[in-house]
């Protein structure tokens, strides 16, 4: 009889389910975006950055030692590792300020992110195309070297502006060695505090 050799044909009845798996498979453009793009800070920045932060850290050292005729080498711990800390505490003031000034400069100005940008060269581009990516580049670049000279100039101001008074006014009274950990100490606090409320 015919209807036992029918058989349900089954096979149709896949499609949908290696569609959803094509679909699942498949990345939307949004996926691609590389966002740390954004975040980072090139190689020639940062070198900069740190050269100006050391001269920063180290410069209270040769004042006080100027003034109050202190010798470092018998105080080389104390000195050595004040100094390593406000490295490490003024790098990262300098490096908040530099992304928030950088990321306001950018929407200020209107020009396109560097992950929105990749994406696009991951395409295929028209002449056109290539010349915008390029000169959006050129503008992050100016932009980049215009926010780290912000970042350096106001985390330098700041961060004299409070050891000097710290150092000459509020613990004057105190010994050198003293006088130079809490004002450097007190100094990179207010500025790494002032780092993170800027907007």
């Amino acid at each position: 009889p015919s209807w036992i050799s029918a058989r349900p044909e089954c096979h149709d009845l896949q499609h949908p389910v290696q569609q959803g798996a094509a679909t699942m498979g498949r990345k939307e453009e949004w996926e691609d975006l590389d966002v740390k793009a954004d975040e980072r800070v090139t190689m020639s920045l940062a070198t900069l950055m740190m050269m100006d932060v050391l001269a920063l850290a180290t410069g209270p050292v040769y004042l006080l030692s100027a003034i109050f005729e202190v010798n470092v080498m018998d105080n080389l711990p104390v000195f050595a590792s004040v100094g390593v800390l406000s490295v490490l505490v003024l790098a990262l003031a300098c490096q908040n300020r530099l992304k928030k000034l950088r990321d306001r400069l950018i929407k200020s100005r209107g020009i396109e992110l560097e992950s929105t940008a990749r994406l696009k060269q991951k395409g295929e581009m028209d002449e056109r195309t290539k010349n915008k990516l390029k000169e959006a580049e050129r503008k992050r670049s100016e932009i980049n070297w215009e926010a780290l000279s912000l970042a350096l100039s106001s985390t330098n101001s700041l961060f004299l502006i409070v050891f000097m008074g710290l150092a000459f006014f509020i613990l004057r009274s105190s010994s050198p060695v003293i006088n130079y950990a809490a004002s450097s100490a007190g100094s990179c606090a207010i500025v790494f505090y002032m780092s993170t409320r800027a907007k």
